[in-house]
């Protein structure tokens, strides 16, 4: 499910795999597409590893329409990893281009926990209403911790994205 700005209601998306791919050197490499009908809501793209996936990028291809996609995006995520027959598994990437306090928010962790006191001093410091500014810390490896996935889990239980 996304929240639907127009509606101003959850509507449920369906999942497609658009492509997977073997790089060598690199791994298996997939891209989803996520869609509200025929609308493209956004794209989620991952690297398998050998301890479970890397979150190469994730995109909002309409934020004019569509809010709520990084939680989309996590379920997915962890879905990819149950879909590889992983049953303990990680989930890393790294948070950039003011995006880290979304993703702080939605649950994911910075390796350093001095990045996530920044994180969480930027957030308590900006008014309500305005966006966060985290431009200046740049690209910070994060992941997602297993309370958080196994959150994730109970939802797949009941509603899964992949097929």
């Amino acid at each position: 499910m996304i929240y639907s700005k127009k509606l101003q209601s959850y509507i449920p998306v369906t999942v497609d795999k658009l492509r997977q791919a073997a790089i060598p050197y690199f791994g298996i490499r997939t891209e989803y597409l996520v869609k509200d009908g025929k609308i493209p809501v956004g794209k989620v793209n991952l690297k398998d590893t050998f301890w479970g996936v890397y979150v190469d990028y994730i995109e909002n291809m309409n934020p004019q329409l569509y809010s709520g996609f990084g939680t989309v995006a996590d379920q997915i995520e962890v879905e990819h990893c149950l879909k590889r027959g992983l049953d303990f598994f990680e989930i890393t990437s790294e948070a950039a281009l003011n995006s880290h306090a979304l993703h702080y928010l939605r649950g994911k962790r910075f390796e350093l926990e001095k990045d996530n006191e920044a994180v969480r001093k930027i957030i308590e410091s900006t008014p309500v209403g305005q966006k966060f500014d985290t431009q200046k810390l740049g690209r910070i490896p994060m992941f997602m911790p297993w309370e958080l996935i196994e959150k994730y889990l109970e939802i797949i239980k009941k509603c899964p994205l992949l097929k």
